[in-house]
């Protein structure tokens, strides 16, 4: 997960230390920073964390005590609508999975605009929308 010039990298069953410890080292070449963090129930850092700018990160489940998170003003995505927090930022706008309206009043009450798009086809093989995304 890209914030400005610094990446938070997940470690998990599919990022192993060391291939994490080898693109925090690219990373540094190119002046800019990396944090290591231990994923214990989520697939993906991004399953449960999605940066959505001016210093405000979706959370949920166990990112929401996550201390590599404790900088940031964390908006808490209740687990019951936890597929919500991997959601996209794109100019002032938070795309969002359809369907989770305490997640999107979180968000809006924070001076968001949202887009709610459906996508519960991908979400019945646990796609989420930063899975769906290419952006430049």
């Amino acid at each position: 997960m890209m914030v400005g010039d610094h990446f938070y990298i997940g470690l998990s069953e599919r990022t192993n230390e060391e291939g994490a410890r080898k693109m925090a080292s690219i990373l540094t070449k190119y002046k800019s920073g990396a944090t290591l963090v231990p994923l214990k129930d989520m697939l993906h850092l991004k399953t449960g964390a999605a940066y959505i700018e001016h210093n405000n990160l979706l959370v949920t489940g166990e990112f929401v005590t996550a201390p590599a998170f404790n900088q940031f003003n964390k908006l808490e995505i209740d687990t019951s609508e936890s597929y919500a927090a991997n959601c996209i930022w794109v100019n002032d706008h938070v795309i969002i999975p359809k369907g989770n309206p305490n997640a999107k009043n979180t968000i809006e009450k924070t001076g968001y605009k949202t887009i709610e798009v459906d996508v519960s086809e991908f979400k019945k093989l646990d796609g989420g929308l930063s899975c769906l995304s290419l952006r430049f």
